[in-house]
């Protein structure tokens, strides 16, 4: 059972970061890029749930990764509440924040091929 959760949580990294690879349009607008990002915060979260119950990780590393989503979450919501009145900086936030998540992702990937 772990190993298939690990193997759906491979996947789903895998899919979100491949999308322009397998011609599924990416997003454009801030909104989009903004949903987008919203929905990795979610899979970094379940990812390193999933990798602390696999034994990839420790319950630190775990509790490290759900603080620096915390941190992401704030970013995208500093982001959000930008948009309404300087489009410029909170494309700059978004793109910050976005950069930051892919760090965990990149990091949670690594671990999924770890032994314990």
């Amino acid at each position: 059972m772990k190993r298939l959760t690990l193997f759906l949580a491979t996947c789903t990294l895998a899919l979100l970061t491949a999308c322009a690879a397998l011609g599924v349009a990416s997003p454009e607008t801030f909104n989009q890029k903004l949903a987008v990002s919203v929905a990795t915060v979610t899979e970094v979260r379940n990812s390193a749930a999933t990798l602390l119950m696999a034994g990839k990780i420790s319950a630190a590393d775990a509790q490290n990764v759900q603080a620096q989503a915390d941190v992401a979450r704030e970013g995208l919501n500093i982001a959000r509440g930008l948009s309404g009145t300087d489009l410029s900086a909170a494309s700059n936030r978004l793109e910050v924040t976005t950069v930051a998540l892919r760090a965990l992702q990149t990091y949670l990937i690594a671990k999924q091929g770890a032994k314990p």
